[in-house]
């Protein structure tokens, strides 16, 4: 592939991790995201939509189009569901009565992939397709902590965070590579204890994270217990994603 040809599937890719993260977007909006100029965004937008990757909408905002959808339902027929995560964090979530989620490193954030509900009411902010920023909880310290240094910093030099944080996150990445989970408390979700154990693929590469969350108030009396169940699945998983 030529450099021009490398450059232009490389902006391609950056505004539909851009799509991905919103319902619809305009063409400024990914402009901004992306830092792409407005008429190349224009320019691939055109290429996209006509590929079925990306679609207009009547607002003149542009979405996921029918072949990214299909894309997202392959990944889930064939990695999650029918694949070997969505049973193990079923057998999770009816162990240890509580949320859990599969998440995995998407340029800075933790994006949550599959999801099962607990049988009691929990609010928290990982739902299916939801991202946040790599930098606070169990589930970024989890997948920080197994990305390579100079990745680490890239993601640091992506949010402008000061020496000071940047020491911090280093030291619990150290920890959790050491303890093999990260743990949290309200870091995310005000009242909400987290744990999250990564998960390895057959080369050892990471391929995500398992995390589950509950209401600090009753994971206080069987923290060691939910670790334990977290990681066990993680181990578990590590080796067989596909």
């Amino acid at each position: 592939m030529d450099k021009d040809a490398d450059t232009q599937a490389s902006r391609a890719l950056r505004i539909l991790g851009a799509l991905a993260k919103v319902p619809q977007a305009s063409v400024k909006e990914l402009s901004e995201s992306t830092q792409i100029p407005v008429s190349t965004v224009y320019r691939m937008l055109s290429s996209l939509v006509s590929s079925g990757f990306a679609q207009k909408t009547s607002t003149r905002h542009y979405g996921a189009g029918p072949i990214a959808v299909q894309l997202a339902e392959r990944y889930r027929d064939t990695t999650l569901t029918t694949g070997s995560v969505t049973p193990y964090l079923r057998q999770l979530a009816e162990d240890s009565g509580e949320f859990v989620a599969f998440m995995v490193a998407h340029g800075a954030e933790a994006v949550c992939v599959e999801a099962v509900e607990s049988r009691h009411m929990l609010r928290c902010c990982y739902t299916v397709g939801a991202s946040q920023p790599l930098l606070r909880g169990a589930t970024a310290t989890a997948l920080l902590s197994r990305m390579p240094r100079d990745s680490r910093h890239r993601v640091f030099d992506h949010y402008l965070i000061s020496d000071d944080q940047r020491a911090g996150i280093e030291h619990a990445c150290a920890q959790a590579l050491a303890d093999r989970y990260a743990v949290s408390s309200g870091e995310l979700d005000a009242g909400i204890w987290g744990v999250s154990a990564p998960v390895l693929d057959g080369a050892g590469a990471l391929g995500g994270v398992v995390t589950l969350m509950a209401p600090a108030e009753r994971s206080a009396y069987r923290t060691a217990q939910l670790i334990r169940l977290v990681r066990r699945t993680a181990d578990s998983l590590s080796g067989g994603i596909r």
